[in-house]
Protein backbone atom coordinates (compact mmCIF):
# COMPACT_ATOMS: atom_id res chain seq x y z
CA UNK A 1 0.00 0.00 0.00
CA UNK A 2 3.12 2.10 1.20
CA UNK A 3 4.64 2.47 -2.77
CA UNK A 4 1.10 3.16 -3.98
CA UNK A 5 0.33 5.95 -1.72
CA UNK A 6 3.73 7.62 -2.76
CA UNK A 7 3.14 6.84 -6.47
CA UNK A 8 -0.63 8.50 -6.25
CA UNK A 9 0.91 11.35 -4.15
CA UNK A 10 2.37 12.74 -7.73
CA UNK A 11 -1.11 13.70 -9.18
CA UNK A 12 -2.48 16.79 -7.32
CA UNK A 13 -6.18 15.67 -9.29
CA UNK A 14 -6.99 13.16 -7.05
CA UNK A 15 -8.43 14.91 -3.48
CA UNK A 16 -8.58 12.20 -0.94
CA UNK A 17 -7.43 8.81 -1.39
CA UNK A 18 -10.49 6.51 0.07
CA UNK A 19 -9.75 2.86 -1.23
CA UNK A 20 -7.59 1.21 -3.47
CA UNK A 21 -8.47 -2.56 -4.33
CA UNK A 22 -6.58 -4.75 -6.78
CA UNK A 23 -8.34 -5.92 -10.01
CA UNK A 24 -6.91 -9.83 -10.44
CA UNK A 25 -7.42 -9.78 -14.22
CA UNK A 26 -4.84 -9.97 -16.97
CA UNK A 27 -1.71 -11.27 -17.81
CA UNK A 28 0.96 -8.79 -18.27
CA UNK A 29 0.29 -5.44 -15.82
CA UNK A 30 -0.96 -5.55 -12.18
CA UNK A 31 -3.70 -3.01 -12.20
CA UNK A 32 -5.73 -0.97 -9.23
CA UNK A 33 -9.02 0.71 -9.08
CA UNK A 34 -8.49 3.86 -6.92
CA UNK A 35 -11.49 5.42 -5.20
CA UNK A 36 -11.21 9.27 -3.85
CA UNK A 37 -12.82 11.85 -2.57
CA UNK A 38 -12.41 15.37 -4.22
CA UNK A 39 -14.56 18.50 -2.46
CA UNK A 40 -17.34 15.71 -1.76
CA UNK A 41 -17.43 14.00 -5.22
CA UNK A 42 -16.36 10.38 -5.30
CA UNK A 43 -14.26 9.67 -8.13
CA UNK A 44 -12.61 6.49 -9.63
CA UNK A 45 -9.45 5.77 -11.54
CA UNK A 46 -7.62 2.65 -12.72
CA UNK A 47 -3.95 2.82 -11.94
CA UNK A 48 -1.40 0.12 -13.43
CA UNK A 49 2.04 -0.91 -12.53
CA UNK A 50 3.38 -2.36 -16.03
CA UNK A 51 5.21 -5.77 -16.40
CA UNK A 52 8.57 -5.09 -15.55
CA UNK A 53 9.91 -6.06 -19.25
CA UNK A 54 8.43 -3.51 -20.47
CA UNK A 55 11.07 -0.63 -22.18
CA UNK A 56 10.49 3.04 -21.51
CA UNK A 57 10.30 3.73 -25.76
CA UNK A 58 7.34 1.63 -25.51
CA UNK A 59 5.14 3.28 -22.90
CA UNK A 60 6.20 6.58 -24.47
CA UNK A 61 4.75 5.25 -27.69
CA UNK A 62 1.13 3.53 -25.83
CA UNK A 63 0.74 6.97 -24.48
CA UNK A 64 1.17 9.02 -27.65
CA UNK A 65 -0.79 6.79 -29.50
CA UNK A 66 -3.51 7.06 -26.67
CA UNK A 67 -3.65 11.06 -26.74
CA UNK A 68 -3.78 10.78 -30.77
CA UNK A 69 -6.63 9.03 -30.88
CA UNK A 70 -8.76 10.77 -28.38
CA UNK A 71 -7.53 13.72 -30.38
CA UNK A 72 -9.24 12.18 -33.48
CA UNK A 73 -12.17 11.05 -31.78
CA UNK A 74 -11.74 7.68 -30.67
CA UNK A 75 -13.37 8.27 -27.13
CA UNK A 76 -13.36 4.83 -26.15
CA UNK A 77 -9.84 4.15 -24.63
CA UNK A 78 -9.89 5.12 -20.88
CA UNK A 79 -7.56 8.57 -20.95
CA UNK A 80 -3.96 9.12 -19.25
CA UNK A 81 -3.91 11.49 -16.04
CA UNK A 82 -1.42 13.42 -15.99
CA UNK A 83 1.00 14.17 -12.97
CA UNK A 84 2.20 17.40 -11.72
CA UNK A 85 5.10 17.57 -13.52
CA UNK A 86 2.97 16.72 -16.52
CA UNK A 87 4.41 13.35 -17.25
CA UNK A 88 1.76 10.77 -18.54
CA UNK A 89 4.05 7.94 -16.45
CA UNK A 90 5.96 7.70 -13.02
CA UNK A 91 9.49 5.99 -13.52
CA UNK A 92 10.84 4.67 -10.59
CA UNK A 93 13.81 2.42 -9.06
CA UNK A 94 13.35 -0.97 -8.16
CA UNK A 95 15.23 -4.19 -7.32
CA UNK A 96 13.64 -7.27 -8.03
CA UNK A 97 15.61 -10.88 -7.38
CA UNK A 98 18.31 -9.05 -6.95
CA UNK A 99 18.75 -7.42 -10.57
CA UNK A 100 17.87 -3.32 -10.65
CA UNK A 101 15.46 -2.18 -12.86
CA UNK A 102 12.78 0.73 -13.59
CA UNK A 103 9.56 0.10 -12.97
CA UNK A 104 6.71 1.99 -14.65
CA UNK A 105 3.06 3.37 -13.10
CA UNK A 106 0.29 5.19 -15.01
CA UNK A 107 -2.92 6.46 -14.16
CA UNK A 108 -6.13 6.23 -16.57
CA UNK A 109 -9.75 7.34 -15.91
CA UNK A 110 -12.17 4.62 -14.64
CA UNK A 111 -13.92 3.35 -17.63
CA UNK A 112 -17.85 2.95 -16.91
CA UNK A 113 -19.53 -0.20 -18.27
CA UNK A 114 -19.41 -3.93 -17.64
CA UNK A 115 -16.62 -6.38 -17.89
CA UNK A 116 -18.49 -9.27 -19.31
CA UNK A 117 -16.25 -11.56 -20.89
CA UNK A 118 -12.35 -13.08 -20.57
CA UNK A 119 -9.93 -13.90 -23.64
CA UNK A 120 -11.07 -17.28 -23.85
CA UNK A 121 -15.19 -16.78 -23.34
CA UNK A 122 -16.35 -16.57 -26.47
CA UNK A 123 -20.41 -16.68 -26.01
CA UNK A 124 -20.62 -13.29 -27.13
CA UNK A 125 -23.81 -12.18 -28.91
CA UNK A 126 -24.13 -11.14 -32.13
CA UNK A 127 -24.83 -7.32 -31.88
CA UNK A 128 -21.92 -7.21 -29.38
CA UNK A 129 -19.59 -8.55 -31.79
CA UNK A 130 -20.79 -6.36 -34.10
CA UNK A 131 -20.54 -3.27 -32.54
CA UNK A 132 -16.98 -4.35 -31.23
CA UNK A 133 -16.08 -4.76 -34.81
CA UNK A 134 -17.50 -1.09 -35.35
CA UNK A 135 -14.95 0.00 -33.22
CA UNK A 136 -12.02 -1.49 -33.97
CA UNK A 137 -12.58 0.02 -37.67
CA UNK A 138 -13.06 3.42 -35.41
CA UNK A 139 -9.46 3.04 -34.05
CA UNK A 140 -7.89 2.43 -36.99
CA UNK A 141 -9.38 5.41 -38.64
CA UNK A 142 -8.57 7.38 -35.67
CA UNK A 143 -5.32 6.57 -35.62
CA UNK A 144 -4.38 6.31 -39.40
CA UNK A 145 -2.51 9.31 -39.34
CA UNK A 146 -0.26 8.66 -36.03
CA UNK A 147 2.83 9.80 -36.25
CA UNK A 148 5.89 7.89 -33.90
CA UNK A 149 7.51 10.30 -31.69
CA UNK A 150 11.47 9.91 -31.88
CA UNK A 151 12.81 6.92 -30.68
CA UNK A 152 9.24 5.74 -29.27
CA UNK A 153 7.80 1.70 -30.15
CA UNK A 154 6.69 -1.39 -29.65
CA UNK A 155 9.40 -3.31 -29.09
CA UNK A 156 8.12 -6.57 -30.91
CA UNK A 157 8.64 -7.10 -34.36
CA UNK A 158 5.48 -6.17 -36.91
CA UNK A 159 4.00 -9.84 -37.70
CA UNK A 160 5.81 -10.31 -40.71
CA UNK A 161 8.72 -9.88 -39.32
CA UNK A 162 8.33 -11.48 -35.96
CA UNK A 163 6.82 -15.12 -37.50
CA UNK A 164 10.42 -16.00 -38.69
CA UNK A 165 12.22 -15.37 -35.51
CA UNK A 166 9.39 -17.95 -33.93
CA UNK A 167 10.78 -21.35 -34.43
CA UNK A 168 14.45 -20.60 -32.94
CA UNK A 169 12.84 -19.49 -30.08
CA UNK A 170 10.78 -22.41 -29.35
CA UNK A 171 13.54 -24.61 -29.73
CA UNK A 172 15.94 -22.64 -26.80
CA UNK A 173 12.53 -22.94 -24.83
CA UNK A 174 11.90 -26.96 -25.58
CA UNK A 175 15.84 -28.35 -24.96
CA UNK A 176 17.05 -29.74 -22.16
CA UNK A 177 13.21 -29.34 -20.36
CA UNK A 178 11.69 -31.67 -18.33
CA UNK A 179 8.73 -33.47 -20.08
CA UNK A 180 5.88 -31.65 -18.86
CA UNK A 181 2.50 -32.04 -19.62
CA UNK A 182 2.71 -28.24 -22.13
CA UNK A 183 6.08 -29.71 -23.34
CA UNK A 184 5.31 -33.14 -24.09
CA UNK A 185 2.19 -31.55 -26.13
CA UNK A 186 4.52 -28.82 -28.31
CA UNK A 187 7.35 -31.38 -29.00
CA UNK A 188 4.06 -33.48 -30.65
CA UNK A 189 2.81 -30.85 -32.81
CA UNK A 190 6.36 -28.72 -32.91
CA UNK A 191 7.12 -29.94 -36.66
CA UNK A 192 3.16 -28.81 -37.74
CA UNK A 193 3.60 -25.78 -36.13
CA UNK A 194 6.56 -24.79 -37.82
CA UNK A 195 5.14 -25.42 -40.73
CA UNK A 196 2.15 -23.72 -40.23
CA UNK A 197 4.53 -20.57 -39.51
CA UNK A 198 6.26 -21.12 -42.83
CA UNK A 199 3.21 -21.31 -44.87
CA UNK A 200 1.82 -18.72 -43.07
CA UNK A 201 4.81 -15.84 -44.26
CA UNK A 202 3.53 -12.92 -47.00
CA UNK A 203 5.97 -12.21 -49.88
CA UNK A 204 7.43 -7.98 -48.04
CA UNK A 205 7.01 -6.62 -51.32
CA UNK A 206 3.10 -7.53 -50.76
CA UNK A 207 3.07 -6.56 -47.29
CA UNK A 208 4.34 -3.08 -48.39
CA UNK A 209 1.49 -2.35 -50.46
CA UNK A 210 -0.95 -3.88 -47.35
CA UNK A 211 -2.52 -0.76 -45.14
CA UNK A 212 -0.19 0.14 -42.44
CA UNK A 213 -1.64 1.15 -39.31
CA UNK A 214 -1.63 2.03 -35.52
CA UNK A 215 -3.15 -1.43 -34.60
CA UNK A 216 -4.22 -3.07 -30.97
CA UNK A 217 -2.84 -5.76 -31.31
CA UNK A 218 -4.81 -7.35 -28.20
CA UNK A 219 -8.04 -6.52 -29.26
CA UNK A 220 -10.53 -9.49 -27.20
CA UNK A 221 -13.85 -9.11 -25.85
CA UNK A 222 -12.10 -9.14 -22.27
CA UNK A 223 -10.46 -5.62 -22.96
CA UNK A 224 -13.40 -4.51 -23.66
CA UNK A 225 -16.27 -2.88 -21.31
CA UNK A 226 -20.11 -3.23 -22.26
CA UNK A 227 -23.31 -1.52 -21.96
CA UNK A 228 -26.55 -3.35 -23.17
CA UNK A 229 -25.76 -4.37 -26.81
CA UNK A 230 -22.95 -0.96 -27.13
CA UNK A 231 -19.08 -1.54 -26.71
CA UNK A 232 -18.35 1.91 -24.29
CA UNK A 233 -15.11 1.44 -23.70
CA UNK A 234 -11.51 0.03 -24.32
CA UNK A 235 -8.57 -0.89 -22.51
CA UNK A 236 -4.99 -2.54 -22.34
CA UNK A 237 -3.38 -0.72 -25.14
CA UNK A 238 0.07 -1.32 -23.98
CA UNK A 239 0.24 -4.34 -27.03
CA UNK A 240 -0.54 -1.90 -29.67
CA UNK A 241 1.90 -0.83 -32.52
CA UNK A 242 1.94 -0.14 -36.32
CA UNK A 243 1.51 -2.93 -38.19
CA UNK A 244 -0.19 -4.05 -41.24
CA UNK A 245 -4.35 -3.49 -40.72
CA UNK A 246 -5.13 -6.83 -41.75
CA UNK A 247 -3.53 -8.58 -38.65
CA UNK A 248 -5.89 -6.42 -35.71
CA UNK A 249 -8.81 -7.60 -38.09
CA UNK A 250 -7.84 -11.45 -38.24
CA UNK A 251 -5.99 -11.35 -34.48
CA UNK A 252 -9.85 -10.30 -33.53
CA UNK A 253 -11.67 -12.84 -35.56
CA UNK A 254 -9.32 -15.92 -33.31
CA UNK A 255 -10.35 -14.08 -30.42
CA UNK A 256 -13.79 -13.30 -30.62
CA UNK A 257 -14.87 -16.15 -32.89
CA UNK A 258 -13.23 -19.15 -31.64
CA UNK A 259 -15.12 -21.54 -30.12
CA UNK A 260 -13.59 -23.19 -26.66
CA UNK A 261 -16.01 -25.63 -26.06
CA UNK A 262 -18.00 -28.19 -26.96
CA UNK A 263 -18.48 -29.97 -30.64
CA UNK A 264 -17.03 -26.58 -31.80
CA UNK A 265 -14.09 -26.00 -30.17
CA UNK A 266 -11.02 -25.02 -32.14
CA UNK A 267 -13.03 -23.96 -34.96
CA UNK A 268 -14.11 -20.66 -35.95
CA UNK A 269 -17.96 -20.19 -36.00
CA UNK A 270 -18.76 -18.40 -39.11
CA UNK A 271 -21.24 -16.68 -38.83
CA UNK A 272 -19.87 -14.58 -36.02
CA UNK A 273 -17.08 -14.47 -38.22
CA UNK A 274 -19.57 -12.62 -41.03
CA UNK A 275 -20.74 -10.65 -37.93
CA UNK A 276 -17.75 -9.23 -37.12
CA UNK A 277 -16.52 -8.25 -40.75
CA UNK A 278 -20.10 -6.49 -41.51
CA UNK A 279 -19.45 -3.99 -38.77
CA UNK A 280 -15.41 -3.71 -39.46
CA UNK A 281 -16.75 -2.79 -43.21
CA UNK A 282 -20.13 -0.52 -42.56
CA UNK A 283 -17.72 2.10 -40.61
CA UNK A 284 -15.17 2.36 -43.75
CA UNK A 285 -17.77 2.33 -46.06
CA UNK A 286 -18.17 6.00 -44.48
CA UNK A 287 -14.72 7.18 -44.34
CA UNK A 288 -11.43 7.83 -46.09
CA UNK A 289 -9.15 5.45 -47.38
CA UNK A 290 -7.99 2.71 -46.61
CA UNK A 291 -11.50 2.03 -46.35
CA UNK A 292 -12.76 -1.72 -46.44
CA UNK A 293 -9.96 -4.66 -46.89
CA UNK A 294 -8.87 -4.14 -50.02
CA UNK A 295 -8.23 -6.75 -52.29
CA UNK A 296 -4.75 -7.39 -51.38
CA UNK A 297 -5.75 -8.21 -47.95
CA UNK A 298 -8.31 -10.38 -48.76
CA UNK A 299 -6.60 -12.26 -51.08
CA UNK A 300 -3.72 -13.00 -47.76
CA UNK A 301 -6.80 -13.00 -45.82
CA UNK A 302 -6.31 -16.69 -45.22
CA UNK A 303 -2.74 -16.79 -44.71
CA UNK A 304 -2.93 -13.64 -42.16
CA UNK A 305 -5.75 -15.59 -40.00
CA UNK A 306 -3.36 -18.29 -39.97
CA UNK A 307 -0.81 -16.06 -38.59
CA UNK A 308 -2.89 -14.24 -35.99
CA UNK A 309 -3.22 -17.80 -34.54
CA UNK A 310 0.31 -18.86 -34.66
CA UNK A 311 0.84 -15.50 -32.92
CA UNK A 312 -1.60 -16.03 -29.98
CA UNK A 313 0.12 -19.51 -29.53
CA UNK A 314 3.64 -18.13 -29.65
CA UNK A 315 2.48 -15.59 -26.63
CA UNK A 316 1.09 -18.81 -25.28
CA UNK A 317 4.64 -20.64 -25.27
CA UNK A 318 6.79 -18.03 -24.20
CA UNK A 319 4.36 -17.09 -21.39
CA UNK A 320 4.25 -21.15 -20.38
CA UNK A 321 8.34 -20.97 -19.67
CA UNK A 322 8.18 -17.53 -18.22
CA UNK A 323 5.87 -18.05 -15.60
CA UNK A 324 7.00 -18.95 -12.39
CA UNK A 325 5.14 -21.99 -10.55
CA UNK A 326 3.04 -22.18 -13.82
CA UNK A 327 -0.39 -23.65 -13.75
CA UNK A 328 0.45 -26.50 -16.10
CA UNK A 329 -3.42 -27.52 -16.84
CA UNK A 330 -4.38 -24.12 -17.68
CA UNK A 331 -1.09 -23.13 -20.13
CA UNK A 332 -2.17 -26.98 -21.66
CA UNK A 333 -6.28 -25.75 -22.26
CA UNK A 334 -4.30 -22.58 -23.52
CA UNK A 335 -1.66 -24.36 -25.82
CA UNK A 336 -4.00 -27.16 -26.79
CA UNK A 337 -6.97 -24.78 -28.02
CA UNK A 338 -4.51 -23.11 -30.13
CA UNK A 339 -3.21 -25.78 -31.74
CA UNK A 340 -6.89 -27.44 -33.09
CA UNK A 341 -7.78 -24.36 -34.84
CA UNK A 342 -4.35 -24.38 -36.38
CA UNK A 343 -5.65 -27.48 -37.80
CA UNK A 344 -8.84 -26.07 -38.28
CA UNK A 345 -7.88 -23.45 -40.57
CA UNK A 346 -5.27 -25.20 -42.45
CA UNK A 347 -7.48 -27.46 -43.39
CA UNK A 348 -10.92 -25.43 -43.93
CA UNK A 349 -9.72 -22.80 -46.40
CA UNK A 350 -12.98 -22.51 -48.24
CA UNK A 351 -15.10 -22.22 -44.77
CA UNK A 352 -12.23 -18.81 -44.56
CA UNK A 353 -13.03 -17.59 -48.12
CA UNK A 354 -16.77 -17.85 -46.98
CA UNK A 355 -16.00 -15.23 -44.40
CA UNK A 356 -15.00 -12.65 -46.56
CA UNK A 357 -18.39 -13.28 -48.43
CA UNK A 358 -20.07 -11.07 -45.16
Amino acid sequence: MKIKTEILAKYDCLGKVLWIEEIFLGYNNRSYTIGTDKNGLTLKYLLRRYNPNITEKEIIFEHSLIRHLRQHGFKSAADIISTTTGSTYIKNHKVINGKSCNRFWALFEFLNGEDRYTWTDTHISLPEIYAAAKVLAQLHHSGRQFKKPPGADRAQLPIMELLPTLPDIHRSYLEKKAPTKCIKLLLKHITSIHRNISKSIILKSHVARMPHLPIHCDYHQGNLKFQETSVVGLFDCDWAKVDIRLFDVVLALIYFTADWEGKNAGKLILDKSKCFLRGYHEVWGKKPLPGPLTSLEKKYFPQALAAANLFVLHWAIVDYFSTPDVNEDEYKIYINHQIDLMYWIEAHPKSIAMILLS
